[in-house]
């Protein structure tokens, strides 16, 4: 089975807003190839936690995020299983990533199982 990337509704709204100010700050052209590369890296999570799974990321602490940077930005993704990754948040590599990650993870877990329909697996 193909692994399966999901998106939470608060990482949805991050993506729009990257592509928003990429959009202002450059262009709506530039904004559309940046949409498509945070696209593309959402979807090699899956083989880049595969890569890097038994490694502690000190980026997340003790948190029950794992990151992957993609171009200027971090998506914040939750691991459900081998095949299920959920993606909580997308934030700026200038964003103070621990202090979101203590911020969003309330939230995440409201919006995981609003789309699973169950609560995340505590670990």
């Amino acid at each position: 089975m193909a692994p399966r990337v999901l998106i939470l509704p608060t990482a949805l709204e991050n993506y729009r807003l990257a592509i928003r100010e990429t959009a202002r700050k450059w262009s709506p052209e530039q904004a559309k190839a940046y949409g498509r590369l945070l696209r593309a890296g959402f979807e090699s999570i899956p083989q880049a936690y595969a890569r890097v799974r038994t490694k502690k990321d000190e980026r997340v602490g003790s948190s029950i995020f794992r990151v992957h940077k993609i171009e200027h930005h971090y998506a914040v993704y939750i691991v459900v299983d081998d095949a299920t990754f959920v993606i909580a948040a997308v934030l700026h590599e200038r964003m103070d990533v621990p202090a979101q990650l203590r911020t969003i993870e309330r939230l995440a877990d409201r919006e995981y199982e609003a789309l699973m329909g169950h609560s995340r697996p505590k670990f």
